[in-house]
């Protein structure tokens, strides 16, 4: 019985200074200020000059600061007035796109190089004439391993070439 009440004197402690520590957390946090009382600060760009010295560009309150920093020092070097924000064009479509979009898809030929070809459009690549095969007179295997460094064709393919070019040299 004295275990058990000795148990729930340590959980109800606990609980009262957990309890206070979150009540004084809560407290100081206020009096600090707010994020939005204070200035944003934003570094615009960063340039390395040495391992141990940079230029930064930082913008707050509406002004821009040109900063040499240092190991031991920071020094303003300029100072600015910060650009007006540019109109966010995000929500609006480029104009210019969606026209040469349309225009792209206006003949009502599909750009999906995977769909088939509609009955009376020739395909217009060099190698239309030839099949889907890039070398020319070598007709495309059946096994799965065509067109990869490991099928035999390709070695062939590979030889014949340089067999040929040891010819015109």
């Amino acid at each position: 019985m004295e275990t058990l009440f000795l148990g729930l004197r340590v959980l109800v402690s606990l609980g009262a200074v957990l309890g206070l520590l979150w009540w004084l957390q809560r407290r100081f946090a206020r009096t600090n200020g707010s994020a939005a009382s204070q200035p944003e600060v934003r570094v615009i760009s960063r340039q390395p000059i040495t391992p141990k010295a940079s230029v930064v560009v930082l913008e707050t309150g509406g002004q821009r600061f040109l900063l040499g920093v240092t190991e031991g020092s920071v020094n303003v070097l300029h100072t600015a007035d910060a650009p007006e924000p540019a109109p966010d064009t995000s929500a609006a479509p480029d104009a210019g796109f969606a026209a040469s979009l349309k225009a792209a898809g206006a003949d009502g030929i599909s750009r999906d190089p995977y769909a088939p070809v509609p009955a009376g459009h020739t395909a217009t690549t060099r190698r239309a004439g030839r099949g889907a095969h890039a070398l020319p007179g070598v007709t495309p295997g059946k096994s799965p391993l065509n067109g990869s460094i490991l099928s035999p064709d390709t070695w062939r393919q590979t030889g014949a070439v340089l067999r040929s070019r040891g010819r015109k040299g």
